[in-house]
């Protein structure tokens, strides 16, 4: 009757007194319940209804004192369900701050004994009041102390605790969120037992409430590493911008490495340095910046949805001259091996048909790198690291493992690259071959042999002929060096690519242009060979003009050049207009499959006239109905790359 009346302070004092007198009874508790909703709904959201607004004013009328207490009490009544216990206790402490001394390690010990015992479900929603409601009502208390003995002493009104735990709590928060962004991104991979409880923040205390708002794991992992850096006092990583989420993964990543390479060998700072003395801190900036930048690189489209799901790294066979190589005696040929190969700088590009947002998942790769080396610079480094990976169950996450293989071929470790691709467990086989595509490029790059060439021709024939689902590929045209390096230079060079067999076939045909070059072309080379040649130096025009010129001039100098498949392949105009003057002068060029027609006319220099304007004509046929777009020009490579049986 107060309340309908809008007596909200009588009320309060009446609903106070039967409390008191009734401790028992349900109803009165059921009312306590709904108005403890209607505060936690009002604190988080401005559009309210009007019961909201009413208990809201009711509980508004009692004193710190009243309120505090009628809280407690309904806490206590709810005992038996630590969930709802737990959320009541949080409520308490984001209401009444000084709370926490009494409250926080009741409700750590609920919720951990209800983790201990829960099934999957009640796992999950129990592993969510904790991370992402419990821990940070404790730690942005201002009531807190935190110490490094656990005999020390908190001034009064505080809640002592030891840096030890709450990097334990920290540690949870962790595991929790790279869990979450798991299972969001990849929800049919993710085991149940790692779901996120919700991937909305609700509230209310028999666990269905308001919608609140989509959690951003990475921004919540790394705002409770904020927290725990700031109250245990961590300047070192504070001070140098690692936690300003403002600044890129990859700037934070070369300012981890500066750090790092400041501490020396041995972990110890050099003189004059500003390095931190204790490793943890450093321990999880590192493991941070390295789980979120190896998870966007190996989801692109969580950067942008027009990506593809996934994207590969593949290395590419650099051709370091413009000239063919001349032809050598076998004896004269030296095949590079494994173990002598020199580790050179790692070039990364994009391809030109990915958007520019791509370039920030090469960044998120090339911070993932940097993070990973710092935490493999120190033996306790990596000990710590890789403890916590084994806790935080790694071996069930795929994504490191993607990157693992990744970082192993951009590092030029070969023979770990290799021992993992021939691991039953690889993480990157498929039913297209995609682990098996990388394990024959990796093969190729460092040896160049037959073998590993027929075998990436052999896996692209299997591949569909659009839209193929490849993680990525390699494909580099001349421009595409940055301008500051120096194009005769040792590197190793990687580009990511679409998912798509039209942008694969760049990376098969420089492939196969590197493997002729190796074998020498020159006088002797067969006209098939030369042929084949003329085909691939269509690709991505003219990067390969100057492999086209020297088979242009080989020809030249033999007078005579047979090719029969030359206009079911070639649809570049300037190879047309090549061959149409040497063919004006006067060159025996056979370019047409034969017709069955026997009747020509024979001239003195014994070419058959017919025949000449047979080809003449094919030829601006050729030239006025082809379309040599880049597309168009790939159409013809993929074909002749599937039906060509003389590759080899």
């Amino acid at each position: 009757m107060q309340m309908s009346a809008g007596q909200m302070q009588d009320a309060a004092v009446l609903l106070s007194t039967l409390l008191d007198d009734f401790p028992d009874e349900q109803l009165l508790w059921e009312f306590v319940e709904q108005m403890m909703n209607a505060v936690e709904t009002r604190r988080q959201n401005t559009s309210l209804e009007q019961d909201v607004l009413t208990f809201s004013s009711l509980f508004a009328e009692m004193n710190s004192h009243q309120q505090q207490k009628m809280i407690s009490s309904f806490a206590n009544h709810v005992r038996g369900d630590a969930i709802r216990y737990c959320r009541v206790l949080v409520l308490l402490m984001r209401l009444h701050p000084a709370s926490v001394q009494s409250s926080a390690i009741p409700a750590i010990d609920a919720i951990s004994e209800a983790m201990r015992s829960a099934q999957l479900e009640g796992l999950n929603k129990a592993r969510h009041i904790l991370v992402a409601e419990l821990l940070p009502a404790i730690l942005s208390s201002q009531h807190l102390f935190i110490t490094k003995s656990p005999t020390s002493i908190a001034p009064p009104g505080h809640l002592c605790i030891t840096q030890p735990t709450v990097q334990g709590w920290l540690e949870w928060t962790l595991e929790y969120y790279v869990d979450m962004a798991w299972a969001k991104a990849t929800p049919s991979q993710a085991p149940v037992s790692l779901m996120s409880p919700t991937r909305t923040r609700r509230f209310s205390l028999d666990g269905h409430g308001v919608d609140v708002g989509e959690v951003d794991p990475w921004d919540s992992a790394w705002e409770q590493l904020a927290r725990v850096a700031s109250l245990c006092q961590w300047s070192t990583i504070v001070d140098s911008g690692l936690l300003d989420r403002s600044a890129s993964l990859l700037e934070r990543s070369q300012r981890l490495a500066g750090l790092s390479s400041s501490r020396g060998g041995d972990g110890k700072g050099k003189s004059g340095s500003r390095v931190p003395k204790n490793e943890t801190p450093l321990l999880y900036v590192t493991m941070l910046v390295w789980l979120e930048s190896c998870w966007h690189y190996c989801h692109p489209a969580s950067v942008d949805s027009s990506l593809p799901s996934s994207l590969l790294l593949l290395p590419l066979s650099r051709i370091k001259d413009t000239k063919i190589v001349p032809v050598e005696p076998e004896a004269k040929r030296s095949r590079r091996s494994r173990t002598s190969e020199e580790v050179v700088a790692a070039h990364l590009s994009i391809h030109p048909d990915l958007p520019a947002s791509c370039t920030a998942v090469a960044d998120h790769f090339k911070a993932a790198v940097q993070s990973w080396r710092v935490l493999n610079t120190t033996d306790s480094l990596r000990k710590k690291s890789d403890g916590l990976l084994k806790v935080w169950a790694k071996g069930q996450w795929t994504w490191p493992d993607l990157f693992q293989r990744d970082f192993l071929l951009y590092e030029g470790n070969m023979d770990r690259f290799h021992k993992l691709s021939n691991a039953g467990d690889a993480p990157l086989a498929s039913a297209l071959g995609v682990a098996a595509l990388q394990i024959a490029f990796a093969a190729f790059v460092q040896d160049r042999d037959d073998k590993a060439c027929r075998q990436i021709v052999a896996i692209f024939r299997e591949l569909p002929d659009d839209n193929g689902h490849i993680a990525a590929a390699v494909q580099r045209g001349s421009a595409l060096y940055p301008d500051s390096q120096d194009a005769s230079a040792p590197c190793r060079e990687f580009q990511l690519t679409p998912s798509t067999c039209f942008s694969l076939v760049a990376s098969v045909v420089q492939a196969l242009i590197c493997y002729y070059m190796s074998l020498g072309v020159g006088e002797t080379t067969s006209d098939i060979v030369l042929g084949h040649l003329l085909v691939l130096c269509q690709c991505n025009w003219p990067q390969y003009e100057p492999q086209f010129s020297e088979v242009s001039d080989i020809v030249r100098e033999r007078k005579a050049f047979s090719y029969p498949q030359f206009f079911d392949y070639v649809v570049n105009v300037d190879v047309l207009e090549e061959m149409s003057f040497l063919h004006n002068s006067g060159l025996k060029l056979t370019l047409l499959t034969c017709n069955g027609n026997p009747a020509k006319r024979t001239v003195t220099r014994g070419v058959n006239k017919g025949a000449m304007e047979e080809t003449r004509s094919a030829i601006e046929r050729q030239v006025m109905h082809i379309n040599g777009d880049r597309r168009s020009v790939n159409a013809r490579l993929v074909r002749f790359l599937k039906e060509c049986k003389t590759l080899f």
